[in-house]
């Protein structure tokens, strides 16, 4: 009967033990979520200030893409100490999620904001600002980040 009980006894702590999950026990309780980040590499063209052809063309696009939650953020940055370069500004786009990222409908949002009869006017005017030299993909694999309340 002893032994009964004790087989018993070790079935119900078994048991018992699979149902409840002992949150001190994982190993892992706040994993990193990637972040990921597009950076195209700019060379203004001479004579044409590409800050202010961003400003007026580019940012309405992005603000739009950030109030859908397509990016979670977008920049347009300089350099002020770096090395020698082919571009002179780069733009930044952070999102979390690449499948709403690649799924952006950029035919939509330049008629929205650019007007369907200005969409090419604004392209141009966007080429003749700046080349682009390059793009690159980044995501992150660890960091630090100040949590809001």
């Amino acid at each position: 009967m002893k032994r009964l009980t004790f087989i018993a006894s070790c079935v119900v702590s078994f048991v018992l033990g699979t149902l409840l999950p002992f949150r001190s026990t994982h190993a892992q309780t706040n994993t990193h979520t990637p972040t990921y980040y597009q950076i195209s590499f700019m060379k203004t063209r001479p004579g044409q200030d590409p800050v202010k052809m961003e400003r007026d063309l580019w940012k309405p696009i992005q603000t739009d893409r950030m109030e859908s939650g397509e990016i979670n953020s977008w920049t347009v940055m300089r350099p002020i100490f770096s090395g020698p370069h082919d571009y002179d500004y780069v733009t930044v786009e952070s999102f979390s999620d690449m499948t709403k990222f690649i799924k952006t409908d950029y035919d939509r949002l330049f008629e929205k904001h650019w007007g369907k009869e200005k969409v090419q006017s604004a392209m141009t005017q966007t080429e003749a600002a700046r080349d682009m030299i390059g793009n690159e993909m980044w995501v992150s694999v660890e960091g630090v980040t100040k949590q809001s309340k």
